[in-house]
C-alpha cells in the first residue's frame, strides 16, 4: 500500500511542516489517521469548526497566506450575480479567450501563494466580463510602467543644479523617487509653479515620493535612470504617484468568472466557489484576480502575482458524460461524513508516494483489488488536491458501469468483475494517483507525465480534441448543458436494490443518499453531516449522539451503502 517513504531529511522536513501547520491551527498531529471503518465517522483533526468558508481570505492574495510554508487557504469566492450586474459581457479576441480552453473537470493550480500550490476543479465553463480597470500592487516586470502615470517636463539652468531625485528601497525593490520637499530641485519647483488646471492633459505637479518610471522615453533600473538624469538638462518624465499602492496595469480587460469546487484549511466542507481569473496584460500569463474599487486587482502571493496553471482534461464536450460527472460531484459534496480539510491527510501526502505504479496491476485480480482499495478511501477527509482526483475516479467508475449496464449491475449486492477491472484501467490511464495522499504539485506532475492531461498554452490554442466545442458557453442554458454545478435528485432505486453486504437499501430524506438502516456500530458519539431539507447541502460536520445505524433517513452511512452509491449511474 505504501509505495515509498521519503528520506530521513524529508521526514525531518515533514516534521517542520507538521509543526508549522499545527502552530497555525493549534492542532495536535500525533494521532494516526489510519482509522477503522467504524471510526471514520468520528475522525477529528481538532480544527476550529467555527471557521467559515472563505474567512481570513485577504483581498491581495485571494485567500492564500503569503509565505512559502503557509498552509493553503481557500480562494475568496465572488458573487457571480454582482459581477454580472456591475460589468457587461466581454468579447475578447479569440486568441486570448479562456472560454475556448477551459471546461468542466479541468484543474486549476494556483502557484505563488505557498510552496505546494492550491488545486481546485472547474465545474462550469467560464463567463467573460469586461472590467474598466485592472489594478496590481506587484513590482512590474522590467521595461513595464503603470498606465496611470502623469507627464512632467523639467529644465534646469546647468548640470550643477540638482534634480532632487533619490533611490529608495531595498535592492530588489528599489525605486527612483522625488525626494522630500526640502530637497526637490529648482527645476521641479518651476514645473510645479507653472502646472495648474489649464495644463495639458496628463500633466501634474510632482510630489515628494512620486516614482520616476521613464526618462526621455527610456525605462530601466533606478540606478540607470538616475545616471541618465545627471547628464541631461531637459527631462521628459513619466511619473507614477503611489496613492493606495495600486498600479493600473490594464484598461478594458476581460475577467473570467469560473465556478469551481475546492477544499481548504479555512473551509468547513468541500464547497462550490466562484473565482476569477485574468490574463495579465503585461506578463501574458493567467493570474488570480478579485474585485476592488471600480474594477479588479491581481492577487499577490509571496513573490508576485498568483499565477494559475490550467490542466486540460482528456475529455471535451462530446466525450464527457455530463450527467455522470455531475452525479460524482454531488456525491462528493453531499457525502454525510466529515468533509473538512484534513491536517493528517496533508502530512500523509507529504510523507508518502501518491503515484499508482501500472506494473503492479497487470493482472485482472490486482486491478479489481486496486479499484476496491481506491473507492474505500473516498471517505477519508480531504486536502485541496484530493477533490479533483476523487471526483474523476468516481466518474470513471460510474462510466464503466454504465458502459456495461446491459451485462452487469452492482445492484445485486456484488459488483461486475469486468467493470471493476476496467475502472482500474481508466484510473491508471487518466488519474493514476491515490487521492488520500497526493499533494498539488505531485498531482500536476503525475497527470502531465501520463500524457493525457496537458497544460493550457494560449499561444498554441485549444487542443485538437476541443476544437469542436462551443466557443462562448456564456448563456444560462449552455451552462446547464456543459456545466456540472448544482444539486440533483437521484433516480428512484429499483425494487430489491441491495448494497455490497446484500442488505436492501433506500434513499434518505434528501432523495440522494443511500442507506440500509441496519446496525453497523455500537451507540456512541460520532461526527456526521445532517441536512434540513431536500435540495440543500448537508450542514457542516458536527458531533451527534449516533444510534449506530446506517441512516436510515440521514446521518452516518455504512461502507457497504457507500460502495453501492459509488457505482450507481442515475
Amino acid at each position: 500500500e505504501i509505495e515509498g517513504r521519503q528520506s530521513a531529511a524529508g521526514r525531518a522536513g515533514a516534521a517542520a511542516f507538521s509543526a508549522a501547520m499545527a502552530a497555525h491551527k493549534g492542532t495536535n498531529l500525533e494521532d494516526s489517521d489510519e482509522s477503522s471503518e467504524e471510526d471514520v465517522f468520528a475522525e477529528d483533526d481538532g480544527l476550529n469548526s467555527s471557521v467559515l468558508a472563505n474567512s481570513n481570505c485577504s483581498a491581495s492574495t485571494g485567500g492564500a497566506l503569503q509565505g512559502r510554508l503557509a498552509v493553503p487557504m481557500a480562494l475568496a469566492s465572488v458573487s457571480a450575480a454582482q459581477v454580472q450586474r456591475r460589468f457587461r459581457q466581454a468579447a475578447p479576441g479569440e486568441e486570448w479567450d479562456l472560454r475556448r480552453f477551459v471546461r468542466a473537470g479541468d484543474i486549476l493550480n494556483y502557484l505563488g501563494g505557498n510552496r505546494w500550490g492550491h488545486v481546485v476543479m472547474v465545474l462550469d465553463p467560464p463567463q467573460a466580463f469586461e472590467i474598466p480597470v485592472l489594478y496590481s500592487a506587484e513590482r512590474l516586470p522590467p521595461g513595464q510602467i503603470p498606465l496611470d502615470v502623469y507627464q512632467a517636463k523639467l529644465t534646469r539652468a546647468s548640470l550643477d543644479e540638482p534634480w532632487g531625485f533619490a533611490i529608495e528601497g531595498e535592492e530588489d525593490a528599489a525605486t527612483l523617487v522625488a525626494s522630500a520637499t526640502a530637497q526637490l530641485g529648482a527645476a521641479v519647483g518651476r514645473w510645479n509653479a507653472d502646472t495648474n488646471w489649464s495644463s495639458p492633459c496628463g500633466a501634474a505637479k510632482i510630489r515628494p515620493e512620486d516614482h520616476i518610471v521613464e526618462v526621455n522615453g527610456v525605462r530601466g533600473f533606478p540606478a540607470d535612470l538616475l545616471k541618465a538624469c545627471e547628464c541631461l538638462v531637459d527631462l521628459d518624465l513619466k511619473v507614477w504617484r503611489p496613492g493606495l499602492e495600486l498600479k493600473v496595469v490594464g484598461l478594458n480587460v476581460s475577467v473570467y468568472a469560473v465556478k469551481v469546487l475546492q477544499s481548504a484549511s479555512n473551509m468547513r466542507d468541500i464547497a462550490e466557489s466562484t473565482v476569477c481569473m485574468v490574463i495579465h496584460p503585461m506578463r501574458h500569463c493567467i493570474c488570480a484576480a478579485g474585485p476592488t474599487l471600480d474594477g479588479f486587482r491581481v492577487n499577490l502571493g509571496h513573490q508576485g502575482p498568483v499565477e494559475v496553471q490550467v490542466l486540460l482534461s482528456p475529455l471535451d464536450n462530446l466525450t464527457m458524460d455530463f450527467h455522470l460527472f455531475r452525479l460524482a460531484v454531488n456525491e462528493v459534496i453531499r457525502a454525510p461524513h466529515d468533509q473538512k480539510w484534513s491536517m493528517r491527510t496533508a502530512l500523509r501526502s507529504y510523507l508518502r508516494n501518491a503515484a499508482i505504479r501500472p506494473e503492479k496491476y497487470s493482472k485482472a485480480n490486482a486491478k479489481v483489488k486496486l479499484g476496491a482499495k481506491l473507492s474505500d478511501h473516498w471517505a477519508v477527509r480531504p486536502i485541496c488536491s484530493t477533490v479533483p482526483a476523487r471526483i474523476w475516479q468516481k466518474y470513471f467508475l460510474k462510466r464503466v458501469y454504465k458502459e456495461r449496464s446491459s451485462r452487469a449491475s452492482p445492484e445485486g449486492g456484488s459488483g461486475s468483475f469486468s467493470a471493476e477491472a476496467a475502472f482500474a484501467d481508466e484510473v491508471i490511464k487518466y488519474m493514476p494517483v491515490k487521492d488520500d495522499r497526493v499533494l498539488p504539485d505531485d498531482l500536476v506532475s503525475l497527470l502531465i507525465a501520463g500524457g493525457h492531461w496537458e497544460t493550457l498554452d494560449l499561444h498554441r490554442g485549444p487542443p485538437t480534441r476541443r476544437m469542436a466545442d462551443r466557443l462562448e458557453p456564456a448563456h444560462r442554458e449552455e451552462l446547464k448543458v456543459y456545466g456540472t454545478s448544482g444539486s440533483l435528485r437521484r433516480a428512484p432505486l429499483q425494487v430489491g436494490t441491495k448494497n455490497r453486504d446484500g442488505l436492501p437499501v433506500q434513499l434518505g430524506l434528501d432523495f440522494f443518499t443511500v442507506y440500509c438502516g441496519h446496525q453497523v456500530s455500537r451507540r456512541k458519539k460520532a461526527t456526521a453531516r445532517l441536512f434540513n431539507a431536500d435540495g440543500e447541502p448537508p450542514r457542516p460536520a458536527a458531533k451527534i449522539q449516533w444510534d449506530g445505524r446506517c441512516g436510515p433517513q440521514q446521518g452516518p452511512q455504512c461502507a457497504a451503502c457507500r460502495w453501492l452509491e459509488d457505482r450507481l449511474i442515475a
